[in-house]
């Protein structure tokens, strides 16, 4: 899949925009010419935008510190930092109040294809203050999404520096509640403070690009790979490529009608709109397909009962009931929700 078929990208040609200073050398020197690829996490105003357009040295994601939340899709900007090549993916915040969670979660795991193979590393993005019960909600989802070792992967970047007040960072930390300073042990990347409101601070950016290098390194130079995922969501992810695979025919051919109707950037904006539907249905059906599998079975539990109280001749009649069920009802999943938005209505 080109990149023009990735949904919601902002690509920058790679030798516009570059930013002066230089990174650290310690880090490993077979991933200097490849660009460092850094996806961006965090709850809705932690400031991920503007920390992506910092290390970008330059606009490419809106923010507004005015608004709780900006960003409703994942987008991705390259730049260059010293001599280093920067992939940065900008993401929605997790439980935004005006659109669900799962389709939140369903978007962030969706544009780690925009960095194919995977990211270097997560950035997971924190206001400095104490971590709320929000912040750890938000860790305890990163990781039952992208598994337990996504903290090897992980630096935290605290924003808001200016209102550090003539202390630094590790003062800040030492004074922090345990849960705070628990996490950050937890993360192998450390941690780092950017003051976002001078964006033209070089020395902020430079050394924290050392210390994801660093990180790199410390990961033998591999990026976060498919293997990683709890096993439910590796099944999700093989069975939706299999479904994009299969309708891959369909989809070119509803590309080359786009083709007749559109032409340079629009085309393009409207090429990213297919894939982006066309991925996020294939991604429900394999949701939904992983559902049905679990529905399948505990109906399969629920017979060996009735049969162990009524004789094995109810086995045919919950053969025929499962299938009925599989084919024309919804999963037991979409009911529950409906049941109990019924009731408290």
């Amino acid at each position: 899949m080109n990149s023009d078929n990735m949904p919601a990208v902002k690509e920058e040609e790679r030798d516009e925009g570059c930013m002066s200073g230089t990174a650290d050398s310690a880090a490993s020197s077979t991933e200097v010419k490849k660009p460092l690829r850094i996806m961006l996490l965090g709850k809705s105003g932690a400031g991920k935008s503007s920390s992506g357009n910092t290390m970008l040295g330059k606009k490419v994601f809106k923010s507004d510190m005015s608004l709780k939340r900006v960003t409703q899709y994942c987008e991705m900007g390259i730049g260059k930092v010293g001599d280093v090549h920067i992939d940065v993916i900008d993401t929605p915040g997790f439980f935004e109040t005006d659109r669900k969670k799962e389709e939140i979660v369903r978007e962030i795991l969706q544009s780690v294809k925009l960095q194919d193979p995977g990211p270097h590393v997560f950035v997971l993005v924190i206001p400095i203050g104490r971590m709320t019960q929000e912040d750890e909600d938000t860790n305890s989802l990163i990781e039952s999404k992208f598994g337990p070792r996504v903290w090897d992967y992980t630096i935290v970047l605290f924003t808001h520096g200016d209102r550090l007040e003539g202390k630094t960072i590790n003062d800040v930390i030492t004074e922090s509640e345990e849960n705070l300073r628990n996490f950050i042990r937890k993360c192998s990347g450390g941690f780092h403070v950017f003051n976002n409101n001078e964006p033209e601070e070089q020395d902020q950016v430079t050394s924290f690009i050392a210390k994801i290098q660093t990180l790199v390194a410390l990961n033998a130079g591999e990026h976060y790979k498919s293997k990683l995922y709890p096993k439910k969501e590796r099944e999700i992810r093989e069975r939706q490529e299999c479904t994009l695979k299969e309708r891959d025919e369909e989809i070119r051919c509803k590309e080359r009608q786009l083709q007749e109707r559109f032409q340079g950037e629009e085309l393009k904006k409207e090429k990213r709109k297919l894939w982006r539907a066309e991925e996020k249905k294939a991604r429900l059906a394999a949701e939904k397909f992983n559902l049905k599998l679990l529905d399948v079975f505990l109906m399969f539990l629920f017979g060996v009962m009735l049969s162990s109280v009524i004789g094995w001749a109810a086995i045919p009649v919950m053969i025929i009931f499962v299938f009925i069920y599989v084919n024309v009802f919804p999963t037991i999943s979409e009911k529950i929700p409906r049941i109990s938005s019924k009731k408290t209505q």
